[in-house]
């Protein structure tokens, strides 16, 4: 009995696989011989063995200089915008543990900066509904353990919650790493253990590389298999099974900048991916 049950679940994952690459096919098919054989030239240049600095090394550098040095403008952008708006104690904000009132709410993407009024040290961090993020640093093991500590020491905090959409910022991380240096939140001047994310887009070494990934992107976003890429494993297994599909040259960097590349699409489209395909 118990070989038969292994032998069917060897046949059920059998076939997933060959269902997976046959949708993964259907993908590649939408992509002519000529336009493979223009990007097979391009990702040829890829030598693994050879020691190159990569091109988001200079980007994130540059970025870091360029975000600290406008750290002025960004801290007058968001006081301004703090004075406009309601700021919310720890005990107002304890509310939004309740789904009823964040439903109540519009519970947008954006930051909240959270300020000890005692100490003059700030915290600031993101999410994607900031009200369900928020509250949780006045919870035990919440968020920062910090903020948690002078809370219970009795300091006095305001907080404020702040949509991306009212900032001059295109994204989260943007947003978020650009206010943690305005505010000098990094420990030990703030709560912030790390900075925001500066490296949240893709970095291609080439134009040519960029256009590669445009025409390929261009061909598979209307897919099926496309729309169920809904993490990091499966745009991963996907674009590795592509690539296979299309016998494109193994090219790391190609691969990892167009997994980075199928998200940011994905995010500005703001389309809603499912988990549950039944490819995968």
């Amino acid at each position: 009995m118990d070989n038969e049950k292994s032998q069917e679940i060897l046949r059920l994952i059998t076939e997933k696989k060959i269902a997976y690459q046959r949708a993964v096919a259907l993908s590649a098919q939408a992509l002519t011989e000529d336009e493979r054989n223009s990007i097979r030239q391009v990702l040829s240049d890829y030598d693994p063995f050879k020691i190159e600095i990569s091109p988001s090394y200079f980007y994130r550098k540059n970025t870091i200089i360029e975000r600290n040095a406008n750290k002025g403008t960004v801290r007058k952008e968001l006081d301004d915008l703090r004075k406009k708006m309601i700021k919310f104690t720890p005990q107002e904000l304890l509310e939004f543990r309740h789904k009823n009132v964040r439903e109540s709410q519009n519970n947008f993407s954006g930051i909240y900066i959270i300020h000890n009024c005692v100490k003059d040290i700030y915290y600031v961090g993101q999410a994607e509904r900031v009200l369900n993020r928020a509250y949780k640093h006045f919870l035990e093991n919440g968020g920062s353990p910090g903020v948690y500590k002078d809370y219970l020491l009795g300091d006095k905090f305001s907080i404020s919650l702040i949509p991306l959409e009212n900032t001059s910022f295109s994204s989260p991380n943007e947003l978020e790493d650009n206010a943690i240096r305005a505010y000098d939140s990094l420990i030990p001047y703030g709560y912030n253990r790390s900075p925001g994310n500066v490296m949240d887009k893709h970095i291609f070494k080439s134009d040519n590389y960029q256009k590669a990934a445009e025409l390929i992107l261009d061909k598979i976003k209307g897919t099926d298999m496309f729309s169920s890429l809904s993490n990091n494993d499966k745009r991963m297994e996907y674009t590795r099974t592509l690539l296979s599909e299309l016998v494109l040259p193994s090219n790391t960097h190609f691969l990892l900048n167009f997994v980075k590349m199928i998200k940011a699409y994905q995010k500005v489209n703001k389309k809603v991916f499912r988990n549950d395909h039944t490819l995968l």
